[in-house]
């Protein structure tokens, strides 16, 4: 027969055991979570050969060099390069021999010019590195130089794994002038 006290003493043994159970549940999701934040730690294999091709990558050199019409796309680098140096240059001297340039005296000398070539085939200068003599003799020369990049023609941009993206040169500019002319 079940006394008050026995009544109490069974309720008090179920309630204990809840209480184990429910910190064996907990316990176990615990557990489970631990073993799941583990799993998720370790990499895929994709992840690591992502990793890996990008460490490979060689960012300061493109697959394909920015190229102008009339260089061939099928040439090797060393040819696309040259190609595409001389056609700049080319076309530069062409937009600056249009405008007429006043010279004191006998000049020779290497300017360079660093620009940028964006992914869009846009060219914009950077830089231009003139000694202090072409700069006093002919203040102008940074505007000549920009003036002469205005009719290039646009450029396909360099390529890197067949994607566009911009590069940065730094080309020279042999500049004579032996007699004085006017503007």
């Amino acid at each position: 027969m079940q006394t008050p006290r026995n009544g109490f003493l069974l309720e008090f043994r179920n309630m204990c055991r809840l209480k184990i159970a429910f910190r064996i549940f907990i316990w176990g999701l615990s557990s489970l979570g631990v073993v799941a934040c583990r799993n998720s730690e370790k990499k895929s294999p994709v992840d690591d050969l992502v990793k890996s091709e990008i460490r490979n990558i060689d960012w300061n050199d493109v697959d394909r060099y920015p190229l102008f019409e009339e260089c061939g796309e099928n040439g090797s680098k060393g040819e696309q390069k040259d190609c595409f140096e001389s056609r700049f240059v080319s076309y530069l001297y062409e937009g600056m021999n249009k405008h007429n340039i006043v010279i004191h005296g006998s000049v020779e000398d290497t300017i360079y010019v660093r620009f940028l070539i964006a992914r869009t085939g846009e060219i914009s200068v950077v830089e231009i590195e003139s000694p202090e003599l072409w700069q006093k003799r002919v203040p102008q020369l940074d505007s000549l130089v920009r003036l002469g990049l205005e009719n290039i023609p646009k450029p396909y941009p360099a390529l890197k794994r067949d994607i566009p993206v911009a590069t940065k040169y730094r080309l020279p500019l042999l500049l004579n002038g032996d007699v004085e002319k006017t503007q």
